[in-house]
């Protein structure tokens, strides 16, 4: 290793990752084998140990960082991977053997420890260059300016040392140039299709249950719901005479970028007694005419959060055993089928949620300075139980500030903007400096600013219907679809408040691709199958059933008589099809005849390596040159002339002779 290279490539890493407060020292430390004259007997058992524990380290952390931030761990993990190897490598570079076993770190090759094969499939090998790959693969995880230069002068120090002779200072130069180029024009093209892969794979581990919203707990700064406006995917179909906005949970406390709902057990809720399907939620009085909403949603494993509109008091048609609900307005299910298609009733104006309490107007103290800020620059002041009309006019005030002063933003790197270019909270630099954000930003703004004031406020989650599907004659709603708004007690119910700009569903709109129609015809044909499987049984006929077998039973004799065909055509033709060039050759009447003596060739071992494994006693001198004539005639494009083989075969003459 080129001195001072590793450390370099490690103080990249802490640099683009924001974590040298690590890689100074592990820097240091890796550097200064170099000038240390004592060295640790570490044996190859040793190294095993320590590998194992970089294992079970690594396999925590991961669980670790699964628990914390989902899938999203993933990330998080692959940026600490420098840290997790560390330990390897500090062992190896002060260790008097200086590299280690390559089974330290498979334990699929540790069976060989003890036998005489060890060696050949066990090499020894130096971790110093395999970690600096790492360092710079882990350093790629973030998007700090500078990496693609830093990059590219790492690269030209690492060839700089293999550069050949042969060429000119001019000629290296101008290829390494060419070279970045090349690769600047390439890694814009990959990191388009890493993003897509990545949202192919989020997408993925969401449609197996994680697309519902936590109803205790949800990061907003981290975008759950911004990560959700990247997936086009259709997950509710919705039935309602007009645009809604559908929640699935609601929060009271928010402590450094999340929201969490303090305080709001789940409880358990009767079905109707004459109507297994039906659940009820409130018995209070209505307000206005209750309006229907049928909703069809999918279940993961007969569990999920039921997205319903404000104001829900009743559910029928809804074919789950257990129905849960908490005080903030969610409700969740279990031991559903895999579609459910459900009716919600609404028309109450306090419904699922209960009346506030303290939490609804606490702030911490931390973020308590900037909102009173905010308040100040807008001229409100603190309400003590204010006349209704003031009220509402303090609310009109705050729209119209979010709505005329800042803008809706389909970026996903506020946090990280934040953490490059200023010291500012996420929040904090939403409000003052960026006025861009996502949906989360404007509800968080939003709740804590009325708290300030002295108005009861929550956070709500959930979806918003407002896309009309010509195919399905229905409101369809896409992951991209996930809002966030606020919930204000006013005049002595629940209301719901969204200062979210209205462009943000036109703004999302621009970004779906022309694939689009295709995907909701295949969205619509899956909706239809599901619905057909998990509806309920009816009294019907069976005779589709047997016209289902008829086809199929047609399909597997065809499929049975076109195996049987080719079985036969293979077994005519077996000769021809296992010749290969060199099949012929009269040297595998040797490896047969070794063969016949007990000495074993492995699966995949050369004819050379396996030649050299057996005594010289048993071979002559002559074997050598028959295997390179065996060689030549089985891997040279030109072959062996007729007087080459003529020797071949009086050599092989010559070893019978001989051996026997």
């Amino acid at each position: 290793m080129t001195p001072f290279l590793l450390s370099t490539v490690l103080l990249f890493w802490g640099w683009q990752s924001h974590l040298l407060m690590f890689a100074v020292p592990m820097a240091i430390l890796l550097e200064s084998h170099r000038w240390t004259r004592w060295r640790l007997a570490i044996t190859d058992k040793e190294f095993n140990q320590i590998a194992d524990f970089s294992s079970v380290l690594i396999v925590v952390t991961l669980v670790y960082l699964f628990i914390q931030k989902s899938i999203y761990g993933l990330t998080t993990l692959l940026t600490w991977l420098p840290i997790l190897f560390f330990l390897i490598v500090a062992a190896q570079l002060y260790s008097t053997a200086g590299t280690l076993k390559l089974s330290a770190l498979f334990l699929s090759l540790r069976r060989f420890e003890g036998t005489k094969e060890y060696s050949r499939y066990t090499p020894r090998i130096d971790m110093s260059y395999p970690y600096l790959i790492g360092c710079l693969l882990s350093a790629s995880t973030s998007k700090t300016e500078g990496f693609f230069i830093g990059i590219c002068l790492l690269v030209a120090w690492m060839l700089w040392q293999v550069r050949s002779p042969r060429y000119s200072v001019k000629i290296w130069g101008t290829l390494w140039l060419t070279a970045c180029l090349l690769a600047y024009l390439g890694h814009l093209g990959i990191y388009e299709l890493q993003t897509q892969v990545e949202n192919l794979i989020l997408q993925w581990f969401e449609q197996r249950g994680w697309h519902d919203l936590d109803p205790s707990q949800q990061h907003t700064a981290m975008g759950d719901i911004g990560r959700l406006k990247q997936s086009e995917k259709i997950i509710l179909r919705v039935n309602s005479p007009y645009p809604v906005l559908l929640r699935q949970a609601s929060y009271n406390t928010y402590y450094k970028t999340s929201w969490y709902a303090r305080r709001a057990p789940f409880q358990p809720v009767t079905s109707s007694p004459t109507e297994e399907t039906s659940w009820l939620f409130s018995n209070s009085p209505l307000t206005s005419h209750p309006v229907a909403f049928t909703i069809s949603a999918y279940l993961s494993q007969g569990k999920g959060m039921l997205s319903l509109p404000f104001g829900t008091y009743q559910v029928t048609d809804l074919p789950v055993l257990t129905v849960q609900r908490n005080d903030f307005g969610a409700v969740k299910v279990e031991d559903g089928p895999g579609l459910i298609k459900y009716t919600a009733y609404a028309g109450q104006t306090s419904g699922l949620d209960a009346p506030p309490t303290e939490k609804d107007l606490y702030i911490f103290e931390e973020d308590r300075a900037l909102f009173n800020e905010v308040a100040n620059r807008l001229q409100l002041s603190r309400l003590s139980q204010p006349p209704a009309p003031q009220m509402l006019d303090t609310i009109k005030r705050i729209q119209r500030y979010f709505t005329d002063q800042f803008q809706y933003s389909l970026d996903l790197t506020v946090a990280e903007d934040v953490s490059s270019q200023t010291q500012e909270k996420p929040l904090e630099y939403f409000l003052r400096d960026r006025r861009a954000g996502h949906c989360e930003y404007f509800a968080t703004a939003t709740v804590l600013l009325l708290r300030t004031i002295g108005i009861p406020a929550r956070y709500a989650a959930g979806y918003s219907v407002s896309e009309w599907s010509e195919l399905e004659q229905l409101y369809v709603v896409r992951q991209r679809h996930a809002h966030a708004w606020t919930l204000a007690y006013v005049n002595g119910h629940w209301q719901e408040l969204d200062t979210t700009p209205i462009d943000w569903n036109s703004l999302e709109e621009t970004q779906t691709g022309w694939w689009q129609p295709l995907s909701d015809l295949w969205s619509w044909l899956l909706y239809r199958f599901y619905w057909w499987r998990w509806q309920p049984a009816k009294e019907t006929s069976n005779n589709w059933f047997l016209w289902l077998i008829l086809p199929l039973s047609l399909l597997l004799m065809w499929r049975i008589y076109k195996q049987q065909k080719v079985q036969t055509t293979e077994g005519t033709s077996e000769t021809q099809m296992s010749s290969w060039p060199g099949a012929d050759s009269a040297f595998y009447e040797v490896v047969q005849q070794l063969q016949t003596m007990g000495y074993v060739r492995f699966p995949g071992e050369t004819l050379t390596a396996w030649l050299t494994r057996i005594p010289a006693t048993i071979l002559s001198n002559e074997i050598q040159t028959m295997l390179g004539l065996h060689q030549r005639y089985r891997f040279d494009p030109k072959g062996m002339s007729e007087g080459e083989r003529m020797r071949l075969t009086a050599q092989m003459a010559k070893w019978k002779k001989h051996f026997h």
